[in-house]
């Protein structure tokens, strides 16, 4: 018979209120995304309120509950994360990271996914580069959700067999690379051109490819060595948005507050 207490450790994502005084809590464990019910966690007295805030890493003691929501007993935040609280900019960019766990996964145990949300989330309060940090996490969620794009060769087919060719983006081009969410990567700029009319395939720069090979391939602090230019973070964006929400099937909802 399973216990009816048990503990873990969870990453708040994302919270609701529920009646007058509860407050579901949706959390990010190493076991798998877990929504929880905070009884009187909006109520002034509240001791739990404080280390359930969004973004806290917080030690849970949960009481399993047939049927329903397991209920929290006890929560002892390990970390607050403050600043995401009360900077717009890195919150906003929590939100979406956050939103993407959400939505890309459900109730799939993956202790990889929970590390990778920590050091996110952690590195985003204090790093002087957080959009940066956003593109290079879209990378490693996309691969672990299964979606992972493919920027080192050619995934376009116009002569019914796919092209392969390895992608060398250089600042020397003079043609233009592409992407094409539905075949899941790059295109070379022959199968760009053969390709451009359809639809979802839109035009990726030499300078964009580069990044987005690097983002992939390296860790994120050797990334952040090389000066990211504004024109390339403005493309950047825009490609990770197309590609992401393709593979949804809705545009991330926090994509409206960073973008304005």
């Amino acid at each position: 018979m399973r216990s009816r207490l048990y503990q873990t450790v969870g990453i708040v994502l994302g919270r609701r209120d529920y009646g007058e005084a509860d407050r579901v809590v949706i959390c990010l464990t190493p076991q798998g995304r877990v929504d929880l019910l905070a009884k009187g966690a909006r109520k002034p007295q509240s001791r739990k309120a404080g280390h359930l805030e969004l973004f806290a890493r917080t030690k849970l003691l949960v009481s399993r509950v047939e049927h329903s929501w397991d209920i929290i007993s006890q929560a002892e935040a390990e970390v607050l994360r403050p600043i995401l609280q009360d900077d717009l900019q890195r919150g906003t960019y929590a939100r979406y990271v956050a939103e993407l766990a959400m939505r890309f996964f459900e109730q799939e145990a993956n202790e990889r996914l929970y590390e990778l949300l920590d050091r996110t989330l952690t590195t985003l309060e204090r790093d002087e580069l957080p959009e940066l940090l956003v593109r290079w996490t879209e990378q490693r969620l996309l691969t672990l959700a299964g979606f992972r794009p493919e920027w080192q060769s050619c995934v376009g087919d116009d002569t019914g067999d796919q092209c392969g060719e390895a992608l060398r983006p250089r600042r020397s081009d003079l043609r233009m690379y592409g992407i094409d969410p539905e075949r899941g990567g790059a295109l070379c700029p022959t199968c760009y051109a053969a390709g451009r009319q359809l639809p979802g395939v839109r035009a990726l720069s030499p300078s964009a490819l580069s990044w987005l090979q690097a983002l992939q391939q390296r860790d994120y602090e050797d990334v952040k060595q090389f000066t990211f230019p504004a024109r390339a973070a403005q493309e950047l964006a825009g490609v990770m948005q197309h590609y992401i929400a393709h593979h949804l099937e809705i545009r991330p909802g926090s994509l409206r507050v960073i973008q304005g």
